[in-house]
C-alpha cells in the first residue's frame, strides 16, 4: 500500500522490501497454505488474492485450481510480481477505492492488509461482495498483544516502549496493531458465516523466519518513526543492540486467521 494508506515501508528500495516480503512467505506461507487446502481449494476455482505481495500465495493458488480455474492477484504496487503462471491475471488495484466484481470469486484471500487501512471494515465488506454465493473469504491479520523482547537487559522496558509505540502508530493512522483480535467478529458483521478462526503467536530467535521478518521490519521502520517524532534516536539505539544479540527471544506478533462463508 501506499504511505498515505499508512504502510510505513511504501517508500523503501526495491531489494530490501522485496528481501522483507520473502521473509514474510517464509514466516507465514506454511500456515496460510495449510488453511486453504482445509478450505478445500481445487480445480476449477476462481480466486482472488489482494495485496498479493511477491506472489507466493497466488502462484500457489495458481497451481491448485489449474487447469480450468484461475487466480486474479492485485496489489498497488506491482515490482515483485513476475514470472507469473498463465491462469494469473495481474491488476494494479487500489483496493480502498477501486472496485471489484461482485459476486465472481470462489475464494478471497487477503493477509496483513486490513490492519493499514483508515476503514477496514469498508474493505472487508467490499471483499465479502465479491464473493460469489456460497464463496469462502479467509483473512489474516497480525495482532500485537503478546509482542515482547525477550533475552535482554532492557527487555521488560523495551517491551512497555513497543507497545506504547503501537499506540501513537494506531493515533497516528499508520496501523493498528490490536486488529487481529477483531476480524473474526467482523466477518460476521460483513454478512458472511464464521466457519473458523485460528491463531498462532510465534516465539522465535535469530535466523528464525519470525524473528528475521520482526527485525527487518523493526529496523526498517525505526529510523522513519524517530524522523515522524514517533520514536526517540534513544530507542531506535537500542532496538538495533536488541537484534544483535545472540540470546534474543521475540515473542512475536500473532497472526489472526478468520474464515467465513457467503450464504447461497
Amino acid at each position: 500500500m501506499t504511505h498515505d494508506s499508512g504502510y510505513i515501508n511504501s517508500d523503501s528500495d526495491a531489494e530490501t522490501e522485496s528481501n522483507r516480503l520473502g521473509l514474510l512467505e517464509s514466516s507465514r506461507d506454511p500456515a496460510t497454505m495449510r488453511q486453504l487446502e482445509e478450505l478445500g481449494v481445487g480445480p476449477g476455482w476462481r480466486c482472488l488474492e489482494v495485496g498479493a505481495g511477491r506472489g507466493s500465495i497466488a502462484r500457489w493458488l495458481a497451481e491448485k485450481v489449474a487447469p480450468t480455474g484461475s487466480v486474479t492477484a492485485v496489489d498497488l504496487d506491482l515490482r515483485f510480481l513476475t514470472d507469473l503462471p498463465e491462469n494469473i491475471e495481474l491488476r494494479q488495484l487500489d483496493i480502498r477505492e477501486d472496485e471489484v466484481e461482485v459476486e465472481a470469486y470462489d475464494l478471497v484471500h487477503s493477509r496483513a492488509l486490513l490492519m493499514h487501512l483508515p476503514d477496514p471494515v469498508e474493505t472487508l465488506t467490499k471483499l465479502a461482495a465479491a464473493l460469489r454465493p456460497g464463496g469462502l473469504l479467509l483473512a489474516e491479520e497480525p495482532d500485537f498483544g503478546l509482542f515482547h523482547y525477550g533475552g535482554h537487559p532492557d527487555s521488560l522496558e523495551m517491551s512497555e516502549i513497543a507497545h506504547r509505540t503501537f499506540d501513537s502508530m494506531k493515533e497516528a493512522g499508520i496501523f493498528n496493531a490490536q486488529f487481529g483480535r477483531s476480524l473474526p467478529a467482523l466477518l460476521s458483521a460483513c454478512g458472511l458465516s464464521l466457519l473458523g478462526t485460528r491463531i498462532e503467536t510465534p516465539v522465535s530467535g535469530p535466523g528464525e523466519p519470525d524473528y528475521e521478518l520482526a527485525r527487518a521490519t523493526a529496523l526498517e521502520s525505526a529510523p522513519k518513526l524517530a524522523a515522524a517524532g514517533i520514536v526517540t534516536e534513544a530507542n531506535v539505539t537500542r532496538l538495533e543492540d536488541y537484534f544483535s544479540q545472540p540470546g534474543a527471544v521475540l515473542t512475536c506478533s500473532s497472526l489472526v486467521a478468520a474464515w467465513g462463508r457467503k450464504q447461497e
